[in-house]
């Protein structure tokens, strides 16, 4: 029987190893690959095609929320569970509109991950009993803890899939140069991008972004950085 083979995308070296150890404990799992942010985690996802990838949301580069998408798109067979602190209804409802199979937190028990991966394979969905909670409260009708305008989601929606991985990264920290960089394009194309981006949301600094970025629930932070570059 063939190993269900797996990829970790955690930024924090001692959480991924304590995944690691769990999922040696069953001889059916294979970790085949790591990564410590979201860009890493797509390359490995392009280069292995796992059955599973265990994805935490507040990565650098990209953020969990974009790699999932991005996943998706590259191996729309492999299966996304999400394992993270965050338990916001915005991002679990985000999550599972994009198509993750799991979301548990990361107080969750040993067995829930395991009972995890077991029911994704299966095509099912599982949510961690707090996740849970948190839904079936959204379901009788108490509000989010984040609230989009349509103002808001109406200019989201005018920004290419470029423009939006440049605001994930600039609302994060990343200055034009290592953005460019991790692109693999120039300074100055990042620049128009950036430009493009601030006219479309009528915002006009990085910190406005990331202000942005926030309050659309895109990123984990709770305050925007004081500075960018």
């Amino acid at each position: 029987m063939e190993k269900v083979r797996i990829v970790l995308v955690e930024d924090h070296t001692i959480v991924r190893q304590g995944i690691k150890l769990l999922l040696k404990l069953h001889d059916s799992y294979e970790v085949v690959g790591e990564a410590s942010d979201g860009f890493s985690g797509l390359e490995e996802v392009k280069a292995l095609l796992p059955d599973v990838v265990i994805l935490d949301i507040s990565i650098p580069k990209i953020n969990g929320i974009e790699t999932a998408k991005q996943i998706r798109k590259i191996s729309p067979d492999t299966k996304i569970i999400v394992l993270t602190m965050y338990e916001s209804k915005e991002f679990i409802t985000r999550m599972l509109d994009i198509g993750v199979s799991a979301y548990l937190n990361k107080e969750s028990t040993d067995t829930d991950l395991v009972t995890a991966i077991e029911a994704t394979l299966k095509g099912q969905v599982f949510l961690s009993p707090s996740v849970s909670k948190v839904l079936v409260e959204q379901l009788t009708g108490k509000k989010s803890d984040i609230q989009i305008s349509e103002a808001d989601r109406e200019s989201y929606d005018k920004l290419t899939d470029r423009e939006k991985t440049i605001l994930y990264l600039v609302a994060e920290g990343y200055g034009s140069k290592e953005i460019a960089k991790y692109l693999s394009i120039s300074s100055n194309t990042i620049n128009n991008h950036r430009t493009s981006i601030m006219k479309k949301l009528n915002i006009h600094d990085a910190v406005g972004l990331t202000k942005y970025a926030i309050r659309m629930g895109l990123l984990a932070n709770v305050e925007p950085m004081e500075s960018i570059e």
